[in-house]
Parts: structure tokens; sequence; C-alpha cells
């Protein structure tokens, strides 16, 4: 908004004509069309007895006028009081945004570095099977019941099941169960990558070097 529209919307608030307000301000009704119509800008004792007049809030005039039009009051003490506090505020802004776009690129980059570092470890697996096709599980020969129960059992197919371990136990290990003793036996063993879990860091790294970028990007378009 320029200054003679928010001037004169003033004046109309406080249903006055002109000339009203041009006695009430002290000035001639020429003067104060001139400055509604943007002619001309109010020296900084007419600006005070405008403020005065009508009651002008100086933060809502700063916020609604163009830059152009503030720029243009900037020899008025209480204008240029305002110019100077927004520009501070302004640069307090930015520097706070590219202190935060430091420090995320900063904490990117040691999380990038510590996902490169990583390595990854070679393991062996070890395969154990327990159970099948003519085996007989120790859970079977631990029952103390009677001589046909116990001859059941051992006909009857035990429960095959496999078992991965990244430690060698030896060719043949027990596993003690509620049910009675498993018998596991080695049957061979597999090569395997285990990725290191610092490799995660590269998703932080990613977002925290990105969201620096957007830092420095808004800082720039609030400067």
């Amino acid at each position: 908004m320029r200054f003679g529209d928010y001037i004169r919307d003033a004046r109309r608030d406080l249903k006055w004509t002109q000339p009203q307000a041009a006695k009430e301000i002290g000035i001639e009704q020429s003067y104060l069309s001139k400055l509604e119509s943007g002619k001309s800008y109010p020296s900084e004792d007419v600006f005070s007895s405008l403020v005065k007049v009508y009651k002008l809030d100086l933060a809502d005039l700063k916020n609604r006028l163009f830059a152009a039009d503030l720029d243009r009051l900037r020899e008025i003490s209480e204008i240029r009081s305002i110019i100077l506090r927004n520009e501070q505020d302004v640069r307090k802004k930015v520097q706070a945004w590219l202190l935060m776009g430091v420090f995320a690129l900063a904490m990117g980059g040691a999380c990038l570095g510590t996902s490169f570092l990583a390595e990854d470890r070679e393991v062996s697996l070890f395969q154990y099977k327990s159970g099948g096709h003519g085996e007989e599980d120790e859970a079977a020969n631990s029952i103390t019941q009677n001589l046909s129960e116990v001859q059941q059992a051992s006909a009857e197919r035990v429960e095959e099941r496999y078992l991965t371990l990244e430690e060698y136990r030896g060719v043949v290990f027990f596993e003690n169960l509620p049910e009675g003793t498993r018998t596991w036996r080695f049957f061979g063993s597999t090569e395997n990558t285990v990725r290191s879990r610092l490799r995660w860091f590269m998703i932080p790294a990613i977002s925290l070097i990105l969201g620096g970028l957007g830092c420095f990007f808004v800082s720039y378009r609030s400067s």
C-alpha cells in the first residue's frame, strides 16, 4: 500500500473531510491532498502530527506500506528506526539459517564419512540337521514309559529340523528340550557377507545435507 492511500484510509475511518483533517493536523488542505495522492511526502514534523491526530500504529504502517514508500520516508527518525530494526531482524534470521545450514552440512558430512568407513564382514554359517528318515532322536530314547510306547516313538519319523549357526559346534551336538534331548548333525557350511550397520548412516547423511542446502536457500531468499 502507498503511504498516501494509508493516511487517506485513516482519515476516512475518522469520517473527516480533507478540510477537517487538515485543520486538525495544522496544514493546508492542498498539502494534505498532495500527501494522499502520493505527489508529496511529509516532513518529520508533519508526520508526527499525522501519527498523533490519526493515531497511527507505526508497526501496522511498516507492515502494510510498500518498501519503496518506506524508503521515501526514511529521513523521518521514527520510520528510520523501524527500518533499521527490521534490517537487524532480517540479518539475525539470515545468520540463524546460515548457522543451521552449516551445522546440518557438518553433521551430514560426518554421517556420510561414517557410512563410507563401514566395513562388511565375511562370516561362516554352519548348517546342522536333526531328525528325518532313518534317524532316531535322543528324545525317543529318553522316554522311560513301557516298551510298546518306546518302539512306537522310534518307528515314527522324527520331525526334521534345520539349524544355522555362526559357530562350529562339532560334527554332532545335543540340545536339551523339555521333551528330551535332540541330536544335531553337521552337514555343511556356507560363506555369508554381513553388511555393517554403519551403512545406515547414509540415510541421515543425505537428509542432513539436503536440509543444510535448504537452509542456505532460505537464508538467500530472506536476505
